[in-house]
C-alpha cells in the first residue's frame, strides 16, 4: 500500500514526517478530512480563520497530490458563545 503524507499549511507548517499507509487517494482524502477537523477541533486558537488554511496529501516522495482547503471542508472552529 502506498504511504501519505498530510501536512497542514498557512501562516505555519505542519508536516507529518511519519504519514500513513492507505489503500488509494480516496482513503488519503478520508483521512486528511479527518486530521483537518481534529485540528480544527483541538487547536481552535492556531486554526481561527480556516480559509488561511489548507491541508496537504504528499507521496512518500514529498509531491503534493492535493491541497484542500480547510474552509472547503467545512471546518470552523468551535464558537464559545457566552
Amino acid at each position: 500500500m502506498p504511504r501519505f503524507h498530510f501536512e497542514a499549511q498557512g501562516s505555519e507548517r505542519f508536516p507529518d514526517p511519519e504519514g500513513v499507509e492507505l489503500r488509494n487517494l480516496t482513503a488519503a482524502r478520508r483521512e486528511a478530512a479527518r486530521l483537518a477537523a481534529a485540528l480544527v477541533r483541538d487547536y481552535p486558537e492556531v486554526f481561527a480563520e480556516p480559509r488561511s488554511w489548507r491541508m496537504c496529501i504528499l507521496d512518500d516522495d514529498g509531491n503534493t497530490l492535493e491541497a484542500q482547503p480547510f474552509d472547503a471542508l467545512g471546518l470552523k472552529p468551535n464558537a464559545n458563545d457566552d
